[in-house]
């Protein structure tokens, strides 16, 4: 893992306005994440990261604070600007997959590329092709998802999520809608793409899907409630060790 960061929040707030009733989803988020990192984010429904990870996707902007993406500012960027660093930079795993039915697996795949003016049908073509193989889904190139089961859905999202080679991959829930054997190989395959140098944000439920990412970040209300890493000891060793509050923010 790089100690350079790749995310920085700094006094990031959310609101949102309803039949005059202001609710604050994020209140003061400070965080960091280095680049190569793998991060759970977990609490209570409500509690907020869902809207987090829409904020660090680009999705969704924030009320108030700095977003510093990559070293740059991303916070007051228009839509369409947005969009262009999410299309280079980000990759997106959704629970329900987010495949278009009439559209091939392999044209799925291809989707994120086919907005990049600078590459052509044969690069397109050769960048789904290895982002296929990188999760054993090549045998499929020519099917419509209705034809796939709900994990190998899930595999084609990751690699539709991949196949420009962002260096920040979101995932929220992608385990959500899956078996224990399906949800075990999407688990997984993010932990290879962790691996492969990839930093991965993953939103879940799941204590055990938490608890497999390096660094688990628990939200409460808005807050960041804990942020622990985890620690190797030895090669049987892991300990989990406490950020300090500083790296964080106010909890």
């Amino acid at each position: 893992m790089s100690s350079e960061n790749l995310i920085q929040l700094i006094n990031v707030e959310k609101s949102f306005l309803t039949e005059d009733v202001e609710t604050k989803a994020l209140n003061g988020i400070n965080l960091n994440i280095g680049k190569g990192e793998y991060v759970s984010l977990s609490g209570p429904s409500g509690c907020g990261k869902s809207t987090l990870l829409s904020v660090l996707g680009l999705l969704d902007t924030q009320t108030a604070g700095q977003y510093i993406l990559g070293g740059h500012d991303v916070s007051d960027l228009s839509r369409a600007e947005r969009a262009a660093v999410r299309n280079k930079q980000i990759g997106f795993v959704f629970q329900s997959f987010n495949l278009i039915s009439d559209l091939t697996i392999a044209e799925n795949v291809a989707l994120p590329l086919t907005y990049r003016k600078d590459m052509n049908k044969s690069q397109i073509s050769e960048y789904v092709q290895h982002a296929l193989e990188r999760v054993e889904m090549q045998h499929r190139s020519k099917h419509y998802p209705s034809q796939l089961s709900g994990g190998q859905q899930q595999r084609i999202a990751v690699a539709r999520a991949i196949v420009g080679s962002p260096p920040l991959i979101l995932a929220d829930e992608p385990t959500g809608n899956l078996d224990s054997k399906n949800a075990e190989i999407v688990t997984s395959l993010l932990e290879r793409l962790h691996q492969d140098g990839a930093t991965v944000c993953i939103v879940t439920h799941n204590p055990e899907a938490a608890k497999r990412a390096q660094r688990q970040i628990s939200l409460f209300d808005g807050v960041i409630h804990s942020d622990v890493r985890g620690v190797v000891v030895d090669d049987d060793t892991v300990i989990k060790a406490p950020i300090m509050a500083a790296s964080v923010g106010s909890v």
